[in-house]
């Protein structure tokens, strides 16, 4: 028993020794400015190709350390920018690709490194769950790469993104807004529910927004306004299930 685990921890040690041997022949670390920059390049390549997605940034990085404003520096953080981006780094990404965009502003390479930069924003909509930024920041940074690129490939896919993140901001202010009406402050539930009316054209959340509004007046003993709120729903989502609810909110009341 004890030969086997022997022979077992010898093979994983030869793997782990020969794995890393196949990814590179140096670490990221160990890359200087005695270090060629095509090798630097190569390194990174074989590293990405690999799937070693973060080490390939790491190694990308280091060419604007040591050969910036170099053909070989504006490939290299180009291409740090779609390695991180592809390890989940995004604010490693974002911070390759605003160097490159700020010493290559003109490069061909521009529109690729911008979409990512935009991209991980968009992303990291479903991981962070704790605060707005991610979603303006997605907002944000597309609408620069629509304005920019507007005959882009990736235009629809912008669109697609800037959509989905105006949505998320929407659903947050709605959380707000109901987390007043549960606090017992319909007047701050009102201000929050009116304020996205005014600045949302378009939105699966508008119905519920109504429908939450209507709540407020009746708190508050605003009536004809829930009762023209009942209105505005019956001719604007006539068939949306919020409707019926404010309907049947309204009946209650005794207002009908």
């Amino acid at each position: 028993m004890l030969v086997f685990f022997g022979l077992l921890k010898l093979v994983i040690t030869n793997g782990l020794f020969f794995l890393l041997l196949g990814c590179a022949d140096k670490l990221p670390s160990e890359v200087n400015e005695n270090s060629k920059p095509t090798e630097i390049i190569k390194l990174g390549d074989e590293a990405y190709a690999q799937g070693y997605y973060e080490r390939a940034g790491d190694y990308y990085s280091t060419l604007n350390e040591y050969f910036p404003y170099s053909v070989e520096d504006e490939l290299g953080l180009s291409k740090a920018v779609t390695a991180y981006y592809r390890a989940e780094k995004f604010e490693e990404s974002r911070l390759a690709a605003s160097k490159f965009l700020s010493l290559y502003p003109e490069s061909n390479k521009a529109q690729s490194v911008l979409y990512f930069r935009s991209r991980g924003f968009c992303d990291e909509i479903d991981i962070v769950e704790r605060d707005q930024m991610a979603a303006q920041e997605c907002i944000t940074s597309f609408s620069v790469f629509q304005r920019l690129y507007p005959k882009s490939d990736k235009k629809k896919e912008a669109e697609s993104n800037i959509s989905r993140a105006r949505e998320f901001l929407v659903g947050k202010q709605l959380t707000v807004g109901k987390y007043y009406l549960k606090r017992n402050n319909p007047t701050a539930a009102m201000r929050r529910f009116k304020k996205i009316r005014e600045t949302t054209k378009v939105s699966k959340f508008l119905p519920e927004v109504s429908y939450r509004l209507i709540e407020s007046f009746l708190l508050v003993g605003l009536f004809s306004e829930a009762l023209s709120e009942k209105m505005y729903m019956r001719k604007k989502f006539p068939n949306s299930s919020w409707t019926v609810e404010a309907g049947s909110l309204i009946d209650k009341s005794g207002l009908n």
